[in-house]
């Protein structure tokens, strides 16, 4: 298996993230911006994780790879009990809950924009420029510490 600088796809994804966060937002604070941003990362941080545990596979330190991407990402809090890698993903279940929520945006295209979210079970919760900013920063702190485990 070729390391994280050499895997394309991993690189691409990435790359993604920082250019819809720094480029896209930058440029269009729209709904569907935020929402194309949440979905790159949550892509971003599942690859990564996919490529962890195929890692553990191939070195036969686990019997099997977890099926779903929420048991992935509890298996590797888990495993490596590490608490900058738990800590640069506490975002991600945010993240996934927002995917699947109703949203509306306030303050549309402004710096004081916010993104109300309603989950199915009625639980609300708000995303800010400030925290698409912190999800940035966490998606590079992630990719560093990742990187030294695949």
């Amino acid at each position: 298996m070729p390391n994280l600088e050499e895997n394309l796809e991993y690189n691409r994804r990435y790359k993604e993230v920082l250019h819809i966060f720094n480029v896209s937002l930058k440029n269009n604070k729209g709904l569907e911006t935020v929402r194309s941003f949440i979905k790159a990362v949550i892509e971003y941080y599942d690859y990564a994780i996919e490529l962890f545990f195929k890692k553990l596979y191939e070195n036969k330190m686990i019997d099997e790879i977890p099926d779903s991407p929420i048991k992935r990402y509890k298996k590797i809090i888990e495993i490596t009990k590490d608490k900058e890698l738990e800590e640069s993903l506490k975002y991600y279940k945010l993240l996934k809950l927002a995917l699947n929520s109703d949203a509306r945006i306030i303050n549309e295209y402004r710096k004081s924009m916010v993104i109300k979210f309603r989950t199915l079970s009625g639980e609300e919760f708000e995303i800010n420029i400030k925290i698409l900013k912190d999800i940035a920063e966490s998606v590079k702190k992630f990719s560093t510490i990742i990187s030294k485990y695949i």
